[in-house]
């Protein structure tokens, strides 16, 4: 796929968080969209996908590419990332954190987090010897997020793993017309 052949149906980069338990109207966490038109849907949720708050915001054609073209650099990196990651670490309450990058690849991962290999090596143990490739993929994925954060940050587009603040100066005014209530001329 090139820059090129992006359109309105085309998701470029896709974000979601939410939280691994929880009781049925707390929060839900949070997804935003990028399509390959600009439009970048924000949503909220509580729980069991009731939508609390969407926006819609709007990305120029360069900052869409700049995403784009970030995703399509490091294709072969995730390409080759398992579609279900589980670091196994449950400590008290957790997140399955999900990307989509480019519409092709779905990625789930559960409390995602960056590890300092080197580090983890010389602890050594059990955990990293069955968890390295584990962690190697959630650093490879969290330096893509990193990236695309970046140049959202530049557009007052703040995404983190556990939130999303954005300026409503980004927002795109939506009119709606009711065709029903038009008058022919004829």
């Amino acid at each position: 796929m090139e820059f090129k052949d992006l359109n309105k149906d085309i998701v470029v980069f896709r974000y979601h968080v939410s939280p691994n338990f929880g009781m049925e109207g707390d929060d839900g966490g949070f997804s935003l969209e990028l399509r390959g038109n600009g439009n970048l849907k924000f949503a909220a949720y509580r729980l069991f996908d009731e939508i609390k708050t969407m926006k819609i915001f709007k990305l120029n054609r360069e900052e869409t590419k700049e995403i784009f073209d970030i995703l399509k650099e490091t294709e072969k990196i995730w390409g080759k990332i398992p579609e279900s990651l589980d670091n196994h670490l449950n400590d008290g309450p957790g997140n399955i954190n999900e990307f989509i990058f480019l519409g092709e690849k779905k990625i789930q991962a559960r409390n995602i987090r960056k590890t300092w290999l080197p580090g983890e090596a010389i602890r050594g143990g059990k955990y990293y010897k069955r968890f390295k490739n584990v962690m190697k993929y959630e650093n490879q994925i969290l330096q893509i997020f990193e990236g695309i954060s970046k140049v959202l940050k530049k557009k007052d587009i703040h995404l983190s793993l556990d939130q999303c603040r954005i300026h409503d100066r980004c927002k795109v005014k939506i009119t709606w017309i009711d065709k029903t209530k038009q008058h022919s001329h004829t």
